[in-house]
């Protein structure tokens, strides 16, 4: 990368040129993607600040049709003469690819501006702010009797730019910035070792989090993770999930389900299900992408198809399957503006090949927290979920973390060595009630916590 100021302007005018020469290569279409992050983050170890790291990267990738191939490359040089190699190479590989039928680039399209994705208030936190914030989360765990520490947690203050520029007209910018801090907490006394406590915070407003209180919480689980018993049995098959819990097995399982992607490779259970009832008749999922209380809200996708609001499921109904622009052309529809390169990391080393929600958001039920629990005679509830699940089949099995016995609608005993098994897909149908309150799991997904039965409950004494 050159020593030249990064800005939208010199992204897009750069980006243009490209495409201009590219097409002059007699090509059919051709795309150039960037992608700039930028990362401050404050690293805790213990009871103690163990490191800071400055991170920041610029990358370019091209992606080129040529009739009914594809190609890709990418450089992370930011001057024309690597990115015309960069476009030779991607010729080359089109060259010599298998034809992929259906293959084509988005027409431009119009993008709706999301308020809230920059914000001054992130923009202006120091390292020295960072510092002091990671503090504040850790001066809670001076303040027990019993040992409680971190182990390799992170507050971090995130500057993220895309562009896009294809040869159909699309054009797209989106500048965003987010503060978040995900930690790992764990609780000794004596001979005593409680389990791993986990939390995460994502914001773009950084005034919203009470860091002392999130320390707090933390810190108060952990050590009621202490005294957790190591039942023989438990004769319920009701659970709570937590939101972590929520997300994972059952937000990614249902997330990847509604994938065309998946319909097409004959990798989705409800690849058939298009207008059938696939849960409840109170459950409703929907993909918001221009809500800007996710990481994943944005303007346009990783290929430069406008992001929209869609509706999922709707009253236990599947309405609708997510699509990028490929799988729309193989199924006769219309993209929805899922695609993505990659979940995480660096995004211009991939091309996109993922359909994801943008900011999936499991409607909300009519319980309180306190409503939720309070017809349970026996059952569990945990943080989050350590195993193994199969998005194809839906079946999940592994470690209930953070586990708490419930008892006549009270929390009870925390609990160890307890294990959670079943399956998503049934587990939609044996929702007996969900939160008012929406919690933001993994700065991805917004999900109410859900109480189902049917779930396989077994301890390991």
């Amino acid at each position: 990368m050159t020593n030249e100021k990064i800005t939208k302007e010199n992204l897009l005018d750069l980006s243009h040129k490209v495409v201009d020469f590219a097409m002059s290569e007699g090509i059919e279409a051709v795309e150039i993607f960037s992608h700039y992050n930028s990362t401050f983050q404050i690293i805790t170890e213990g009871r103690s600040i163990a490191n800071e790291r400055e991170k920041s990267e610029l990358g370019f990738s091209v992606r080129v049709i040529k009739g009914e191939t594809e190609g890709f490359s990418y450089t992370n040089k930011f001057d024309f003469d690597s990115l015309k190699k960069t476009v030779k190479d991607a010729i080359g590989v089109a060259t010599v690819a298998p034809p992929n039928p259906g293959i084509r680039l988005p027409q431009t399209s119009k993008y709706k501006s999301i308020d809230g994705l920059f914000t001054k208030s992130v923009a202006d936190l120091t390292i020295e702010d960072l510092i002091d914030h990671a503090k504040q989360v850790l001066e809670p765990m001076g303040n027990v009797s019993a040992d409680v520490r971190t182990n390799i947690s992170s507050v971090d203050k995130v500057e993220d730019w895309t562009s896009i520029v294809n040869s159909h007209g699309v054009e797209g910018f989106q500048k965003a910035n987010y503060y978040q801090g995900n930690f790992f907490a764990v609780a000794r006394e004596g001979d005593k070792v409680g389990s791993f406590v986990f939390d995460d915070f994502f914001t773009h407003n950084p005034k919203e989090i009470d860091l002392h209180l999130f320390g707090d919480e933390i810190t108060q689980i952990a050590v009621r993770n202490l005294d957790a018993k190591a039942p023989t049995s438990i004769d319920s098959n009701t659970v709570v999930f937590q939101k972590t819990g929520v997300f994972q097995p059952l937000g990614i399982v249902i997330m990847q389900a509604v994938s065309a992607l998946n319909v097409l490779q004959n990798r989705s259970m409800w690849k058939d299900k298009l207008a059938d009832t696939v849960a409840i008749d109170s459950f409703g999922l929907i993909d918001d992408s221009h809500n800007p209380v996710g990481a994943g809200a944005k303007s346009f996708d990783d290929e430069g198809n406008a992001s929209q609001k869609t509706t999922i499921i709707q009253d236990g109904i599947l309405e609708n399957f997510l699509f990028d622009e490929l799988r729309a052309s193989k199924m006769n529809a219309v993209s929805t503006g899922n695609s993505w390169r990659t979940l995480g990391g660096t995004r211009f080393l991939n091309p996109p090949s993922n359909i994801f929600p943008n900011v999936p958001l499991i409607q909300p039920g009519n319980l309180s927290n306190e409503e939720l629990y309070e017809d349970i005679k026996l059952g569990i509830t945990f943080e989050y979920f350590s195993g193994s699940f199969r998005d194809e089949n839906g079946m999940f099995s592994g470690v209930a973390k953070g586990a708490q016995m419930i008892r006549n609608g009270e929390l009870a005993e925390p609990l160890m060595n307890v294990t959670i098994g079943g399956n998503v897909f049934e587990l939609l149908f044996n929702i007996e009630g969900m939160t008012k309150e929406l919690n933001l799991s993994n700065g991805f997904l917004l999900a109410p916590k859900i109480k189902a039965s049917g779930i396989n409950i077994t301890t390991q004494k």
